[in-house]
């Protein structure tokens, strides 16, 4: 569980991972949310720990 806290946290300070929520469309956001898709063990303990209180923001 440890490991687990450990891993969300850093995908809440992960700089790729924030551009991702904050601009999935943008170039860089695209491949990050592509790297989610195929399977992030930090993605998906970030989802796990922290739910949906952070929401994806899309480009206009």
């Amino acid at each position: 569980m440890i490991k687990k806290k450990a891993m969300a946290f850093w995908g809440a300070v992960c700089p790729g991972c924030n551009i991702g929520r904050k601009y999935p469309n943008s170039f860089i956001g695209k491949r990050v949310v592509e790297h989610w898709e195929k399977g992030c063990p930090v993605h998906e303990a970030h989802k796990e720990i922290f739910g949906g209180k952070e929401k994806i923001t899309k480009d206009k």
